[in-house]
């Protein structure tokens, strides 16, 4: 499985309207996407009151790269209109070990 994170640094006073404009524009574009297993959007705490963040979890490596080249990933993420309410973001990407490839469970339940 492939692990792609989004983190995004919002303006102050712009958290609720980044938040909605996620959950219409970004977030219905993406859940749907030819071998994602799983999403994860992340509203701030108290430890990072401004950062946003949105977790996807891939089948492989290649199917979360043919998404980016179809668009610049960010981009595709995050409408051109919610640009101007950030005020940085960050893009990394990690390989999963120590757990199936053929099971989408994460390793640890919560209780």
């Amino acid at each position: 499985m492939f692990m792609r994170i989004f983190r995004a640094r919002v303006r102050p006073g712009k958290h609720e309207e980044f938040k909605k404009a996620l959950e219409i524009l970004a977030l219905p574009n993406i859940q749907h996407r030819k071998g994602m297993v799983a999403f994860y959007p992340g509203q701030p705490t108290h430890g990072n009151p401004d950062e946003f963040i949105l977790v996807t979890i891939w089948r492989d490596a290649e199917l979360a790269q043919k998404y980016s080249r179809d668009a610049d990933w960010a981009r595709a993420i995050i409408p051109p209109e919610v640009l101007p309410l950030i005020q940085e973001f960050h893009v990394h990407t990690y390989q999963a070990f120590g757990v199936s490839e053929q099971s989408p469970q994460p390793l640890f339940q919560t209780l």
